[in-house]
């Protein structure tokens, strides 16, 4: 493995260490601390309104640094000095203020990672697909680490452990190689809260099945937000709802290490349409309760249903770019997955307290809406190998 891809997959290995820490223990560790419900979902929720409405800024900002690398290192360093005072935090505002310093600055650098990257992997020849793959192994063994060593160590150790994730991840963007083509002449766009290049890049059949990738991204964190609980109230115990959380994304690690294969032998939009039509079937069984059997299989499918639908994505829209643009369009895409994700996964919540698993026949319809959409794009304009 040449050094620049060696450096940019042990970035993405450690990446998502905080988010795994955060995502195994942060609700008890608040409820700990004498936070209601109610503020617990404040304080999850305060970070991704932070990173839609200042996504698009960063991008901007990342696109006319010197070099994307920069703003990596700067928004994880904040990360990593802020998450020193989760510790000292107490009582909802100051957690809340705390908490939120230490996720979103990572959080808004996200799409520069992923748009640097692409950049990088095109360039020298490797697969981003595979880089990012490492990611989610990583995610997944911290997972599994953080609870054992919380098991093992006490809740306490909860923000020490975010503080190591944080400092790690930092530690890993500063020996980034350089991310940019230092030969390729530049300019600076230009416009207000959008680049004119980014709108002249996102047509309308352009921005249509990126639109409906955010769309089956969103369902995807609903499945996040309530799959253990519909798995509970049928009857499944804990480990077996953590081995269908892990299968999955076990699926989708492989299918991104496959994924330099796949995408050079189906067109971007394509691939987004088969994972719609794969997420049909995979929420249509949602609503069914099925046989433990059956989940597996549906779990299996989030190597299509995610995989398909995020990375086809990312690569749309990074042959629709050029590289002046690139981290403000893949931003611009970060916060239609954020808005949408919200969006969804409320209105979801509203739903299943009425109707159960019923719910997810909106999961299917909006799969179906992403279909619909997708057509329209290749209608408008067919596949092609610049696709």
């Amino acid at each position: 493995m040449a050094k620049p891809e060696f450096a940019a997959t042990r970035y993405y290995v450690l990446a998502f260490l905080p988010a795994a820490v955060a995502n195994t223990y942060l609700p008890i560790w608040l409820n700990d601390r004498g936070i209601s419900d109610a503020g617990i979902g404040l304080i999850n929720t305060v970070p991704m309104a932070g990173i839609l409405l200042f996504s698009l800024l960063v991008g901007r900002l990342a696109d006319r640094a010197s070099d994307w690398k920069q703003a990596i290192m700067i928004g994880t360093g904040l990360s990593a000095v802020f998450s020193l005072m989760l510790g000292f935090a107490e009582g909802l505002w100051m957690i809340l203020l705390i908490w939120t310093l230490t996720i979103l600055p990572a959080g808004l650098v996200g799409p520069v990672a992923d748009a640097a990257t692409m950049r990088l992997s095109l360039r020298l020849g490797f697969s981003f697909g595979s880089t990012r793959a490492w990611g989610t192994i990583g995610y997944l063994v911290m997972c599994f680490v953080t609870g054992y060593l919380i098991l093992w160590l006490g809740a306490p150790s909860f923000v020490w452990l975010m503080a190591f994730a944080c400092a790690a991840r930092f530690l890993v963007a500063v020996g980034l190689p350089r991310l940019r083509d230092v030969d390729r002449p530049r300019t600076k766009p230009e416009g207000r809260l959008l680049s004119r290049e980014v709108i002249a890049a996102f047509q309308p059949w352009v921005l249509l099945p990126v639109v409906a990738g955010a769309i089956l991204f969103a369902n995807h964190m609903v499945m996040n937000a309530f799959s253990s609980l519909v798995w509970k109230q049928q009857g499944l115990s804990e480990p077996v709802i953590g081995g269908l959380i892990a299968l999955g994304a076990a699926a989708e690690a492989a299918t991104m290490f496959a994924w330099k294969r796949i995408n050079t032998r189906f067109p971007a939009r394509v691939l987004i349409m088969i994972a719609a039509v794969v997420a049909i079937a995979r929420w249509f069984g949602m609503t069914q309760s099925p046989p433990l059997a059956v989940i597996v299989v549906m779990q299996l499918g989030q190597a299509v249903t995610f995989t398909f639908a995020y990375l086809g994505c990312l690569y749309f829209i990074n042959k629709r770019t050029s590289e002046d643009i690139s981290a403000e369009a893949q931003s611009l895409f970060g916060v239609m997955m954020q808005g949408f994700s919200i969006l969804i996964v409320a209105g979801f919540g509203v739903a299943f307290g009425m109707a159960g698993v019923n719910a997810f026949w909106i999961c299917v319809a909006l799969s179906v809406l992403a279909i619909a959409m997708v057509q329209m794009s290749l209608r408008m304009r067919g596949p092609d190998p610049s696709d």
